[in-house]
């Protein structure tokens, strides 16, 4: 009887733990999503199956939709939710603001002990970007390092209007072919945007320092330069002529521009080799070409990392749980692709195929681990890891890539100027108001939100940073 108490007592206290009477510890994964996935739960089984053995432990996948990821993730954080691994980022979830928060553990140890194939798996150019005060904060997820701006074209235009792509350097280049799809093209949109196509990287200005390239003096510019005046201007033109979707200052997710197969054109900030295949996922099935509007630019891996809660109870299976996901190819691609047989199909090489409305399909490869493991869709470059790789290596560094502008004496200037731009900058940036008009008040506003002692306080720090390193 003592006995069967006693059993009867250590299964209850496990299912207390959360283990639902396996034994095993459950890890808790957040990380964002297109859309959500009837199959979610067949996948996160064969997932458990695949890592049961390996690290003794089963995770909980938690996706969350991007729109509503940071909203969320800050109501957990505040309410000290049991969590292990978060994905972050520098655009969503920012990942130093909640570090400095001390959101994240620290994670030296946990890579020494639990972590050193991931740790070797990666060079420190890109462990860089997740370390902060000397600590390592975040894993970063092996992709596209590089930022290439770029246009994404459908092809059975480019086929129709004999496009040639080689006469295509600059934005502007591409006007007579939106006009030839306005006049011969009914029911397509010629250019689809939601934030417009303004990217200093596009206009010689150095992303990280907010400096001209190759300027001597080093000046850190205002939020308004001429560059800016200048595309606002082109992109007004063409609202006005009706290239541009009437809808696009109040889209919020850029997907939601082309996911009809009914937009000729848009623009992609990264420019990654293998996105044809993404965006023809996206875009009704139809065909793209990507044309590089720049040479690519070194900006790091922290627009995707995954990082370990201060609220894990097993950060060391966390960590167990990461190396897998970012050395184990099975692992990885029952993440990206589901399970193979019901959600796709193995073809020629390292090719798969998508199974059509299976029930799960996430497109984000890049949120999970490293996408060196991944398989090919039909339709990537066979050569796509290759180019990555590739860009990745011979990427221009900007000079001043170690540079960190501290901002924690700024935080009301920011959330004023933040404030200024939800206002201002879609509509401004989209073309559907008038530059001539509304770019004076957009500044004169920025002025009253602080954005000149932010730019001013930037200088001090980038002039001090330059001295330190010789250079001024």
């Amino acid at each position: 009887m003592f006995l069967l108490l006693f059993a009867t007592g250590c299964a209850k206290s496990q299912q207390a733990d959360g283990d639902g009477g396996t034994g095993l510890d459950e890890l808790i994964w957040y990380y964002p999503q297109n859309k959500a996935n009837a199959d979610l739960q067949l996948v996160n089984d064969e997932v458990n199956r695949l890592i049961a053995d390996q690290i003794h432990a089963k995770v909980k996948l938690q996706p969350v939709d991007f729109e509503n990821y940071e909203q969320k993730l800050n109501t957990l954080v505040a309410a000290s939710d049991p969590m292990d691994i978060i994905w972050t980022s520098n655009w969503l979830f920012p990942w130093d603001a909640n570090a400095r928060k001390g959101v994240f553990q620290p994670l030296d140890e946990l890579l020494e002990r639990d972590g050193r194939k991931l740790k070797a798996s990666m060079s420190p150019r890109f462990w860089n970007d997740g370390r902060l005060d000397g600590k390592q904060l975040a894993v970063p997820n092996y992709q596209i390092a590089a930022t290439r701006p770029s246009l994404i074209i459908q092809k059975r235009f480019v086929d129709k209007y004999k496009l040639d792509l080689g006469t295509i350097r600059k934005i502007d280049d591409i006007e007579p072919f939106l006009k030839q799809l306005k006049e011969g093209e009914p029911g397509i949109v010629p250019f689809g945007t939601t934030r417009g196509f303004y990217t200093s990287h596009i206009y010689g200005i150095d992303w990280r320092a907010s400096v001209y390239r190759n300027d001597s003096t080093n000046r850190v510019l205002p939020d308004v330069t001429p560059e800016m005046r200048q595309n606002f201007a082109l992109v007004h033109a063409w609202y006005d002529k009706g290239y541009i979707n009437q809808n696009a200052a109040t889209l919020n997710n850029v997907s939601d521009v082309y996911n009809k197969g009914n937009t000729a054109v848009w623009f992609d900030f990264t420019g990654k080799p293998g996105s044809e295949a993404e965006f023809k996922a996206g875009d009704g099935g139809f065909d793209v070409v990507l044309v590089p509007l720049a040479k690519p630019s070194f900006t790091g891996a922290a627009s995707s990392m995954n990082a370990i809660s201060r609220t894990s109870k097993h950060p060391d299976k966390a960590m167990q749980l990461l190396e897998l996901v970012n050395t184990d190819k099975q692992l990885y691609n029952t993440l990206v692709y589901g399970i193979e047989g019901k959600h796709y199909t193995r073809a020629a090489g390292n090719y798969i195929k998508l199974i059509p409305d299976s029930g799960y399909f996430t497109n984000t490869d890049w949120v999970f681990g490293n996408i060196r493991n991944e398989y090919l869709p039909e339709g990537a470059p066979a050569d796509k890891i290759e180019q990555t790789e590739r860009i990745n290596n011979e990427a221009e560094v900007s000079p001043y890539y170690d540079f960190v502008f501290r901002t924690d004496d700024l935080k009301a200037e920011l959330a004023n100027v933040k404030a200024v731009n939800d206002e201002y900058y879609a509509a401004l940036a989209t073309g559907t108001v008038d530059p001539e008009k509304y770019l004076p008040i957009y500044k004169e506003k920025l002025n009253r939100a602080g954005s000149e002692r932010i730019r001013a306080e930037k200088q001090r720090q980038l002039d001090e940073w330059l001295k330190a390193k010789g250079k001024k």
